[in-house]
């Protein structure tokens, strides 16, 4: 196992520009991981691993979850020093750390299906978040417009916590792709009383949420892309969600149409 302790080393410094700069990871396809669990997600999610970078202190922690590195054994690299401190961008660094590259796991339209549509929502930890929750309740997919969040940049990865590598994503521009896919029913989820309600509305077997930025929410010309708008009707005093509870809401009623 070769050993680099410089943070000079090019393979350090190749790590250092894809964790830190989007450019980056679209033009080479790859993206960076960190940690034992999200390691382990993308390898059984079958993900391309290309290197993997990892302390002398994790491996000898004994952790079980190390297995997965029998099967990487030829692209593995031992760091340590001033290498080991430019890869870390935790707070509490586990000592393991890899360069992958970005699945191509597009969802499929063929006339049904059950999606999430993610139009300029910024915030990563909102993204994950929300690819996890239409993963934990088996959706088909989740379409994003390009104004969202990068996908694979370190917060969102965390707050996805697997479900990106597995969920099939699509990130597109959002009015257009919905002109082209009329198959799919889409309902704007909008924060406006006058809206049809929530409990009253049906979802065809072809349907798409769709959730704005967390600022704004959906503006009148993208809720106006849409066949159907909605609204989550609420009795306290607070004037909207959270977008990725929102979402949660959403999805789960959703699926309880089925």
């Amino acid at each position: 196992m070769e050993t680099i302790a410089s943070k000079d080393n090019p393979r350090i410094r190749a790590y250092a520009k894809l964790s830190s700069q989007k450019k980056a990871r679209t033009a080479s396809g790859k993206f960076v991981l960190e940690g034992v669990k999200l390691l382990e997600e993308a390898v059984r999610s079958k993900v391309e691993v290309e290197s993997v970078f990892i302390t002398q202190e994790c491996l000898d922690s004994g952790r079980k979850q190390l297995s997965v590195l029998d099967s990487l054994s030829d692209q593995i690299y031992l760091v340590s020093g001033a290498a080991e401190q430019r890869l870390s961008q935790s707070q509490s660094p586990q000592g393991i750390y890899a360069v992958c590259k970005i699945p191509d796991n597009r969802p499929q339209f063929n006339g049904t299906g059950k999606f999430l549509g993610l139009w300029d929502v910024q915030d990563p930890g909102n993204v994950g978040t929300m690819i996890r929750t239409a993963d934990a309740l088996g959706f088909d997919g989740v379409v994003l417009s390009r104004g969202c969040c990068d996908l694979y940049n370190l917060k969102t990865i965390r707050a996805a916590m697997g479900s990106l590598f597995r969920m099939p994503l699509l990130q597109t521009d959002m009015a257009e792709f919905l002109a082209a896919h009329r198959e799919l029913h889409s309902f704007a989820s909008v924060v406006d009383q006058s809206a049809p309600k929530l409990p009253d509305i049906h979802f065809p077997d072809s349907s798409i949420i769709l959730i704005g930025n967390e600022g704004n929410g959906l503006s009148s010309e993208q809720a106006g892309c849409c066949e159907q708008r909605l609204t989550i009707p609420m009795a306290g005093n607070a004037e909207s969600f959270n977008a990725a509870m929102a979402a949660t809401i959403l999805m789960w009623e959703l699926m309880k149409n089925e």
